[in-house]
């Protein structure tokens, strides 16, 4: 029994240390164990996300701006998201600060070791879990590793970025402005933007980002990136510092998590990041606090983890793109131009207003959008 434990998890990334810190919060009496051969994360990576006013985790943000940029390609929108805050914070930082909290309870045990084997016996309601160093049981298993390539249901783009973060000579950027999607420079027949978190008035994280069906050659970000820093911010005296990349699937597909009741897929494999958007950081947040809170009230797993209503919509929209990649530039700015980046932020949380998903979905109205939203229906 000692070998035993209520709950396994695989992975310690955005969506492990959610889950770890939603049961440490309300479950401190479980049994955990939490397995992750990496010891911490060595892949550093930005996570953004907004939220209303001071959130759980400012201590560990590195920025947080009150002010949105977005630029259609003819114009530039500087919009308020106040009660709203974007904020950003390193991967490597919040796994670490899980890691450290789940330490102080002596019931949640951290093995550094790669899992090579699920297995349950029919008859049986324990899952073994095999690892490098041994093997425990458990009576639940939430299982964050990657799915094998692209999943072949539904409609899936790929959102892939680069990001250069660079220091300049001079002051350049507005520290409490970034800028959320900007179309001045697209590669022709895509949907591709520049994205700006501006740390200072002379550090920045520079991004050129794709939704799209493809992958590029590195060399293109590259080529971008350059032409953009150069022609469009004026900037001639700078260096790059630190290089972000990433490929994020945004994808319709239905994962079925809960088909095997003692082994969830939680994270990205389980389809914890929003489609539509590509964003996993709240989502994961609200996700591993429905999960917990179902576990502990012996409720079904599933219960409120899915939303059909905002399912559709993501769908529309992935299908909209799928069906002709450069329509996004459009498609994004009508969505700007036409509503408050309030109203924005609540649709694309799941918490909006019939009013304002009324306001949404009008402004996007066109032959692409229905024809695909009754498809998605």
């Amino acid at each position: 029994m000692d070998n035993h434990y209520d709950i396994a998890i695989i992975g310690m990334g955005c969506a492990g240390s959610h889950v770890v810190l939603q049961l440490l919060e309300n479950a401190p009496h479980l049994k955990v164990a939490i397995l992750d051969p990496y010891g911490s994360l060595t892949q550093e990576k930005t996570w953004s996300f907004w939220e209303k006013g001071p959130g759980k985790y400012d201590d560990l943000i590195i920025a947080s701006w009150k002010k949105c940029r977005f630029h259609t390609g003819d114009e530039e929108l500087s919009l308020t998201m106040n009660p709203y805050l974007y904020k950003s914070i390193e991967n490597v930082k919040f796994s670490a600060f899980a890691k450290a909290q789940l330490q102080q309870n002596s019931k949640y045990h951290y093995i550094g070791s790669e899992v090579t084997h699920l297995e349950q016996t029919h008859n049986s309601k324990e899952v073994t879990v095999s690892y490098n160093n041994g093997s425990l049981t458990a009576d639940l298993v939430l299982d964050s590793r990657p799915l094998e390539g692209i999943p072949s249901t539904g409609i899936t783009l790929l959102q892939h970025f680069k990001g250069w973060f660079i220091e300049t000579s001079e002051d350049y950027f507005d520290p409490k402005e970034f800028t959320k999607m900007d179309y001045q420079l697209v590669d022709p027949g895509t949907t591709s933007f520049v994205y700006i978190l501006p740390f200072s008035k002379r550090k920045a994280l520079v991004e050129y980002t794709y939704f799209a069906k493809n992958l590029v050659q590195d060399d293109v970000y590259d080529q971008y990136l350059d032409t953009y820093i150069t022609d469009f911010l004026k900037i001639s005296d700078y260096k790059i510092t630190k290089v972000e990349k990433g490929i994020i699937p945004m994808t319709s597909h239905d994962f079925k998590p809960f088909k095997n009741k003692n082994v969830i897929k939680i994270g990205t494999a389980g389809g914890w990041v929003k489609a539509s958007t590509g964003y996993s950081f709240k989502n994961s947040e609200r996700l591993a606090r429905q999960l917990v809170n179902n576990y502990l009230e012996n409720r079904p797993l599933s219960y409120k983890m899915t939303n059909k209503k905002y399912e559709v919509f993501d769908e529309t929209l992935l299908r909209v793109l799928h069906e002709n990649e450069a329509s996004g530039p459009e498609i994004f700015s009508k969505m700007y131009q036409r509503n408050s980046a309030q109203n924005i932020m609540a649709f694309l949380d799941e918490e909006s207003s019939l009013l304002a998903e009324l306001g949404i979905m009008k402004s996007l109205t066109s032959w692409p959008f229905v024809k695909n939203f009754f498809k998605s229906l």
